[in-house]
């Protein structure tokens, strides 16, 4: 295990900043991209968090639990009734191209080799995603894919109130007046 003073972490999606900032529920599902600068050069890693909630509700109402979607709802079910807090979903490589994708970093490979192009960490610690939730799971990925013990989660690219009141105003907003 290799010691990093710091981890830098990229929320993707507005949704995130939403809830932060209290224009509505936190978020249950969020893309993330670490660094180990903070001017986001040395990249370090992409990943999804998912809590059990977000899974669930994927489950109920979006997935085809006896077709095409039978073996991931298999894993979603065994996770949510398990004994695991956490839980990785990997999807491989499923051409040519997206060999050239996979992660640079530590992880699981398939049966022809290949490591994942994307990981998902599904998540029992909570319920939602807000800054210190997003930190621990930050601190617990780089432990396990990256090698990296670390202290300090440092946020970027993190927009103000008024930045995040006027994308919400603009995204949502507009959507909420027509109901």
């Amino acid at each position: 295990m290799i010691n990093i003073q710091t981890i830098y972490v990229r929320v993707r999606h507005w949704l995130f900043w939403y809830g932060v900032y209290g224009f509505c529920s936190k978020s249950r599902n969020d893309e993330i991209t670490l660094y180990s600068d903070e001017d986001q050069t040395n990249f370090l890693g992409y990943f999804e968090l998912t809590t059990v909630t977000s899974i669930i509700n994927l489950l109920n109402y979006d997935m085809d639990i006896i077709g095409d979607d039978k073996d991931y709802c298999d894993e979603i079910e065994s996770f949510i009734h398990g004994d695991e807090d956490i839980h990785y979903h990997y999807i491989y490589p499923r051409d040519l191209e997206d060999v050239s994708r996979q992660v640079p970093h530590s992880a699981p490979t398939n049966i022809d080799g290949y490591k994942p192009v994307y990981i998902d960490m599904w998540s029992k610690l909570s319920q939602s995603w807000d800054m210190d939730e997003i930190k621990k799971s930050v601190r617990i990925i780089a432990r396990d894919f990256l090698g990296l013990n670390t202290e300090n989660v440092e946020f970027i690219a993190i927009p103000t109130f008024e930045e995040t009141k006027l994308s919400y105003e603009q995204d949502y907003k507009p959507y909420v007046n027509e109901s």
